[in-house]
């Protein structure tokens, strides 16, 4: 029976999702889109909560009832420009690690520097030459960023349990040897 894992780079507008299992391969990937349905307070959590729930919901079909070995979230991009954007993309990072502490299920969080590094071999890469490594190196093609980085971060929580889809080179050894520290 094969178990799963989940890569999740989490936005408000498009949210990216890939569902594979310890094999490598991908069950179920995609965007969770969404738009705000007006400035209130009220209608920012109402977003949030909607958002979790469409995730939660790809989950639960994706892995056939089944829970996830793991969830992996790409960390926030402290360098972004929009506070309030900053400020709701804290609400859904948080909401969505307590909603998975809850169902015990485990989660890694990796910061968008570490992640570039396991893919491009450096911290450092647009997200051009992030899709071309991904389709180089693993064959997963896909023409939305978000779902290239959900692709990405499933991947490495494969290479961190102990599961690589291929032999992992220096840079790759060493953010799972940083991540072995969350589990």
């Amino acid at each position: 029976m094969n178990n799963f894992i989940v890569g999740l780079d989490l936005s408000l507008a498009k949210t990216g999702y890939c569902i594979m299992n310890d094999e490598g391969t991908v069950s179920s990937s995609g965007l969770i889109k969404s738009k705000p349905s007006g400035k209130s307070y009220l209608a920012e959590t109402r977003r949030i909560v909607k958002i979790v729930d469409d995730i939660f919901l790809k989950i639960t079909e994706s892995c056939k009832k089944k829970k996830p070995d793991m969830v992996v979230i790409e960390g926030l991009a402290f360098m972004a420009r929009n506070t309030t954007s900053l400020v709701q993309l804290a609400g859904l990072n948080y909401y969505t690690r307590i909603k998975l502490d809850k169902l015990g299920i485990p989660f890694l969080i990796i910061a968008p520097g570490t992640l570039k590094k396991f893919i491009t071999g450096s911290g450092r890469g647009d997200k051009s030459l992030m899709m071309m490594k991904v389709y180089k190196h693993y064959g997963f093609e896909s023409m939305d960023d978000n779902v290239c980085d959900s692709f990405s971060l499933a991947v490495c929580g494969l290479a961190t349990l102990g599961k690589p889809l291929k032999t992992p080179i220096k840079p790759q050894e060493e953010v799972i040897k940083l991540l072995k520290t969350q589990i």
